[in-house]
């Protein structure tokens, strides 16, 4: 049974709390009974930093300024209307009526028509054509494309929404999802160079390493890596200390501070041992920084019956698994946002972990399942 910690509580509360979600939703993300979440709720209401011990009125605008702004909202429109039409400038008109018919909710139309010069005359007689079948078909498809789009937060590709829409049902072929998304400027997030963060020269015993760089495991709780990376806030970094498990890429643990230090990561594999209780002699994986070489950390692993085991000396290759999760998460989530606060980002984080990562995020080694999802289907064949 897993037991959750303050940080994990208040983090829940929160997305409740703060961004007004439904208790049953945000309980069924976090995989949490709602009646849980319910006294969680409560009882941070009632003890607030306690709790889980061990806009005035806008001034009216005068005439002038309603006028200025009217203008300037004009050209921000046709501003981001030239921005999503680039790829169908001087293309066919009909092309053209087809992206105006898909942002129509979003620009007016006759601003549209106005701004990449077709008549709107010409628009409304396109519209009362009759469609082909595969023309209605890629409607439908291109509906669901931007749908899954969405709910991946911009970080799907064509492989991978390829796969969705096939366990949905949807019949389709990778070609097809793929042109429809080049078409139609639906990309996925890119990624860029991770920088290490921990610092491996001290005077600490060093572990040899285990691994090898041989990331598969047949079972959970079998092996556990870990690592720490920084995301950048207005007040400061934020540092976040996290372990996975190999066996289905799940973070069983995480932690996140103002300061990289021991305690930071003895967070993230305390949370992690109380949440799934390993069994003696699961093998613990991280470089060689001083917070997991110190005496706390190695003695922490002894008291947990863990078996230590080390990167070589500058080979970021040894622990892969952990630098592509880093990588995947400032792809996804920070790159492209300022956190104001570290209480911010920490919200963000946390969600993304243990909302979209764990539970929903489709995983190309876990055969496009994600850790929950591979998790279950194992528990199902063992049983």
């Amino acid at each position: 049974m897993n037991q959750y910690d303050k940080n994990f509580k208040e983090e829940a509360v929160k997305l409740v709390l703060d961004l007004d979600r439904p208790v049953r939703k945000v309980a069924q993300e976090l995989g949490i009974h709602e009646n849980t979440l319910y006294k969680w709720i409560r009882q941070y209401k009632e003890h607030k930093g306690d709790a889980f011990p061990g806009s005035g009125n806008q001034r009216t605008e005068d005439e002038e300024i309603k006028r200025l702004k009217k203008i300037i909202d004009d050209l921000q429109e046709e501003n981001a209307i030239l921005k999503k039409a680039t790829g169908h400038l001087r293309k066919a008109p009909e092309i053209i009526y087809e992206f105006i018919y898909q942002h129509r909710f979003k620009f007016r139309v006759q601003k549209m028509c106005r701004v990449l010069e077709v008549s709107r005359s010409g628009y409304y007689a396109w519209l009362k054509r009759p469609e082909s079948d595969r023309k209605r078909r890629d409607k439908y498809l291109l509906k669901k494309i931007r749908e899954i789009h969405k709910d991946s937060r911009g970080t799907y590709g064509s492989p991978r929404i390829t796969r969705v829409l096939q366990k949905q049902g949807v019949r389709c072929s990778p070609k097809r999802v793929a042109r429809l998304m080049r078409e139609n400027g639906i990309v996925a997030k890119t990624k860029r160079r991770f920088k290490a963060t921990t610092n491996s020269k001290h005077n600490y015993p060093v572990a040899g390493n285990l691994l090898n760089q041989d990331f598969n495991v047949d079972r959970p709780n079998n092996v556990w890596v870990a690592d720490i990376t920084y995301i950048p806030t207005n007040e400061g970094w934020l540092y976040l200390a996290t372990i996975q498990d190999l066996f289905n890429r799940k973070i069983v643990g995480w932690a996140m501070d103002k300061t990289m230090t021991r305690k930071l990561v003895l967070g993230a594999l305390r949370q992690a041992h109380r949440r799934y209780r390993p069994q003696a002699g699961l093998i613990h994986h991280s470089d060689r920084g001083s917070q997991y070489a110190s005496y706390e950390y190695q003695q922490a692993l002894k008291d947990y019956h863990m078996v230590p085991s080390m990167s070589r000396k500058g080979n970021c290759y040894d622990n892969a698994c952990m630098e592509s999760f880093f990588g995947t998460l400032k792809q996804e989530l920070i790159y492209g946002i300022r956190f104001r606060t570290r209480a911010e980002a920490r919200q963000a984080i946390f969600e993304y972990i243990e909302v979209f990562y764990n539970r929903s995020r489709l995983h190309s080694a876990l055969g496009y399942m994600s850790p929950v999802e591979y998790e279950q289907l194992f528990s199902q064949t063992a049983a």
